[in-house]
């Protein structure tokens, strides 16, 4: 989450709507190790597949704040130029999300047009790895290294969270982190978000319809609401969606569909959506922005072998499939309506998938 100077140029979040309660957990706690801390996320990553992080109180959070507030610089002077540059750097599915989605190009499920404007920064391009360079808006060129440091620092948050997760499951430490390094090729990205002001007629207009992520961790970075959630368990009715109410030096975390592949269903992966926002800051322009981690390219979505991770049972097949073949069948699956966009995961040990 930016800093509180970009909480104060917006409309504050409206008192008496209805909100999730998500555990909110210090990274100055679990950079030290505090085992309670420890277990509060770990049982977040089964309950909810989200919860908060407070990036206050420990260097590598606050430079990640400032570099987040930097970026949310970065995307309004991307946004700010003419839709005529902008659409010079088009994404091109399905062969490539990376680059410029202009509003409406998409449909929700009710057939109207989606409502915001995407722009998808690959960390492999900002980081240099060898045949991944792109083009892109001046403004992003002009701020690479900027760009590669948000990448960097978010990049390590996310090793954290992973080292406190994989410890719980009882992988041998390090096995997480080394599927996602920076180092290592993947689909990893930026999206820099924005959404235009509603009328007050459109107020519970669908932006983005309910999905959960295809990869392993976003860090959603947001001021203004929007972003809601479906508690595992209820009905998917628009009165059943509860808001997640932004916090200042805090990022929401949320884990992604291969990491409930990985682990046989132990982590779960929450259906989400966004809406638009609640209040008066509908009347103001959304910009967020999440960071989307992905497994690096040679990883399959075999689940991982040992610790509280069951073996396969009787009948079962082992998934071989590459992390890009399923997430692109999974994407194609969700498309035609032979899958159904639903909270997965989230079960203990010894339950029934």
């Amino acid at each position: 989450m930016p800093t509180p100077a970009y909480f104060a140029r917006a409309p504050p979040f409206p008192p008496f709507i209805p909100t999730a309660t998500l555990p909110t957990l210090s990274l100055a706690q679990l950079q030290s190790n505090n085992a309670s801390e420890s277990t509060s996320l770990y049982a977040a990553c089964i309950s909810h597949g989200f919860f908060l992080l407070d990036l206050r109180g420990v260097s590598s959070g606050e430079a990640l704040l400032r570099s987040a507030e930097l970026m949310f610089d970065l995307m309004a002077t991307t946004f700010g130029l003419d839709q005529s540059i902008l659409e010079q750097y088009p994404i091109q599915p399905p062969a490539s999300l990376l680059g410029y989605k202009r509003t409406g190009v998409m449909r929700n499920p009710d057939g109207t047009p989606d409502a915001m404007d995407v722009y998808t920064i690959s960390r492999d391009d900002m980081l240099g790895v060898p045949g991944a360079q792109r083009r892109n808006p001046t403004p992003i060129e002009e701020k690479r290294g900027d760009v590669a440091t948000f990448f960097t620092q978010a990049s390590s948050v996310v090793a954290g969270v992973l080292t406190h997760l994989e410890a719980h499951l009882g992988l041998a430490p390090g096995t997480l982190p080394a599927l996602c390094s920076p180092d290592r090729p993947s689909s990893t990205v930026l999206r820099l978000l924005r959404s235009e002001p509603r009328p007050e007629h459109d107020l519970r207009r669908i932006t983005l319809p309910g999905h959960t992520d295809i990869g392993l961790i976003t860090l959603l970075f947001h001021v203004c609401g929007g972003l809601q959630i479906l508690p595992a368990g209820r009905l998917e009715s628009h009165d059943n969606w509860l808001y997640v109410q932004p916090q200042p030096g805090c990022v929401l975390v949320g884990l992604a569909d291969t990491l409930v592949e990985w682990t046989a269903g132990i982590l779960r992966s929450g259906l989400h959506r966004v809406v638009s926002a609640p209040g008066d800051q509908a009347r103001v322009t959304r910009f967020s922005m999440a960071f989307q981690v992905k497994a690096e390219r040679g990883a399959t979505v075999r689940r991982l072998v040992g610790g509280r991770i069951p073996r396969l049972g009787v009948g079962e097949v082992e998934d071989e499939r590459g992390v890009e073949e399923w997430a692109a069948w999974r994407g194609a699956q969700i498309f035609k309506g032979a899958l159904r966009p639903e909270t997965r995961g989230g079960r203990t040990v010894g339950e029934d998938r």
